[in-house]
């Protein structure tokens, strides 16, 4: 198995994603973030840990998933569940609470879009086929 930071620069390379400490950045969002059409993650923090390596997943999810026609819990279902996958991939066990903390985050994104008019939608829930790794 890979170690994390090895998995980390194989995705980067692979994906073809520009890492971005935030002064290329004319967002002020302070946590991670993806922008799609210049295939760049912003404000990640590179570490040997599994925590690194899966919101780096999730953000290239992100580039790799997203279509101009998806609702956002639609985007962070879509994410998530290829950071999931590439886990698999990679011989990576997820934690069940990095399962839930993501599902809570889709769904509230859900309740949000409902709350604003969303009148079509189907509630999309993760599965965690790396966890039996």
């Amino acid at each position: 198995m890979m170690k994390y930071i090895g998995i980390q620069n194989e995705v980067v390379q692979r994906y073809a994603i520009d890492l971005c400490d935030g002064s290329k950045c004319r967002s002020d969002w302070h946590r991670t973030h993806a922008h799609l059409k210049l295939r760049r993650v912003c404000k990640w923090k590179q570490a040997n840990s599994f925590a690194s390596t899966f919101t780096l997943l999730h953000e290239v999810g992100h580039i790799v998933t997203n279509t101009q026609s998806m609702h956002r819990y639609e985007q962070e279902y879509y994410a998530t569940q290829w950071a999931i996958d590439r886990c698999r991939d990679y011989g990576l066990a997820v934690p069940e609470r990095t399962v839930e903390q993501y599902q809570r985050y889709i769904d509230l994104e859900l309740e949000r879009g409902i709350r604003r008019g969303l009148k079509r939608y189907r509630r999309l829930l993760l599965a965690n086929t790396a966890a039996e790794l």
